[in-house]
């Protein structure tokens, strides 16, 4: 039987290497689809009152997401209930340290704090900062995680357009669009791409803004009265 040279030899074990990296590289590269809460306030509202102490980590992620997103869309929310939530979310996170999404909605729901300090530049910094750094950090861990992405990406097209965060939700409500499209239904869909208008304002793109507001304006969803209103104001 005839050896192969060494040389030989090496060449396909480095080969073999190679095609196994990329392997790897590309099961890791799958993206993770976000967790699904509902649409409604209402819905979300009873989620959350459907915690109890029997609820799993998971199911409490679940609410504090459907909290947040309740919160964020409410024009009567007070600091105080966006102060619980966090403290909620940071007690959770010892449980779930490595879970991208939640890293993400935390760091969204501290940014959010900021916009109660319009008029107080020190505090509204600070905020913005912290809840930045930590989601920044969560997409940097897991690119591919779209909760992480969609998280960031609504956090960043609700910031004024001075605190130059447009980019970023530009770039994350894309990506969801893109992999999810209409996946989760209408309803979602319609609200990844009310956010990715919003963005594309904000990042001086208002041709993108009017020709996704203008689509959603004659959708049957939730956010067709919205998206008229956005429009009015351009």
């Amino acid at each position: 039987m005839k050896l192969l040279a060494p040389q030989v030899t090496l060449r396909i074990f480095a080969t073999i290497l190679i095609l196994l990296g990329s392997l790897s590289k590309a099961l890791a590269n799958e993206f993770t689809p976000p967790s699904e809460i509902p649409s409604s306030n209402i819905e979300r509202a009873r989620l959350v009152k459907a915690l109890n102490e029997g609820s799993t980590p998971e199911q409490m992620k679940v609410a504090y997401l459907a909290e947040l997103a309740l919160l964020t869309s409410s024009s009567d929310t007070r600091v105080e209930q966006v102060e619980s939530l966090e403290e909620k979310m940071a007690q959770l996170k010892r449980s779930l340290d490595n879970d991208p999404e939640l890293n993400a909605a935390l760091g969204s729901t501290i940014s959010f704090r900021s916009s109660f300090y319009i008029d107080q530049l020190a505090k509204l910094s600070l905020f913005s900062r912290r809840g930045n750094r930590m989601m920044d950090r969560a997409v940097k861990q897991a690119p591919f995680n779209l909760g992480a992405r969609l998280q960031r990406g609504i956090s960043c097209a609700n910031m004024p357009a001075f605190l130059k965060r447009a980019r970023y939700a530009v770039e994350d409500l894309e990506l969801v669009q893109q992999q999810i499209g209409g996946k989760y239904g209408e309803e979602f869909q319609a609200f990844v791409e009310f956010y990715l208008a919003q963005a594309y304002e904000r990042n001086d793109q208002t041709d993108e803004a009017k020709e996704l507001w203008g689509k959603l304006t004659v959708s049957e969803t939730d956010w067709a009265q919205k998206s008229r209103q956005a429009l009015e104001k351009l």
